[in-house]
């Protein structure tokens, strides 16, 4: 899709990427999200669903917007959503120390962690790693679940990774 249909707030329900994993086709469809604050309106909010096969597992998450400062500022205080239909939270934190930086899924159907390593990012699901980023910017999971999956593009295609950097690099 092109930047700037990217960044055109959603009206309608509509497919705005798709890719193809090891576990099936995931799609991410975007639409008009609850607007019940000022900022809801002057952000555009939207509802973001990340489907698997058709709908087999999805993840769908509320008051996300395109832009990518305002993103970035409603993950580190962190949104609601639904893995499935049970509730969870998606929450990012950003610190000078690579310790201090990560982005989870945390619910009663998903506990899915992305944090920064030495080289990359790794994915942590349920306290044992399970995949990696490489150099070349490709997940490598071995045998991911489908939460795993869903969690890794919603994470690509939301640009969550600019809370994984350094603030110093990040904002100059």
């Amino acid at each position: 899709m092109p930047f700037v249909e990217w960044r055109n707030p959603a009206i309608a329900a509509e497919v705005y990427a798709k890719c193809t994993t090891s576990r099936g086709e995931v799609t991410l469809t975007r639409e008009r999200g609850p607007q019940t604050r000022p900022e809801d309106h002057a952000d555009a909010v939207e509802s973001w669903t990340v489907s698997l096969r058709g709908g087999e597992a999805t993840l769908k998450v509320h008051r996300l917007v395109p832009e990518p400062l305002p993103m970035r500022w409603r993950i580190r205080k962190g949104v609601e959503g639904e893995a499935d239909g049970d509730p969870f939270r998606l929450a990012g934190t950003s610190a000078l120390r690579r310790s201090g930086r990560s982005v989870t899924y945390e619910g009663p159907a998903i506990d899915v962690r992305l944090v920064p390593r030495a080289f990359g990012l790794r994915l942590v699901e349920r306290g044992e790693e399970a995949g990696f980023r490489s150099f070349d910017n490709q997940w490598e999971l071995p045998d991911p679940t489908d939460h795993a999956v869903l969690a890794v593009c919603l994470f690509e295609w939301a640009g969550l990774d600019d809370l994984l950097r350094t603030p110093v690099l990040r904002d100059l």
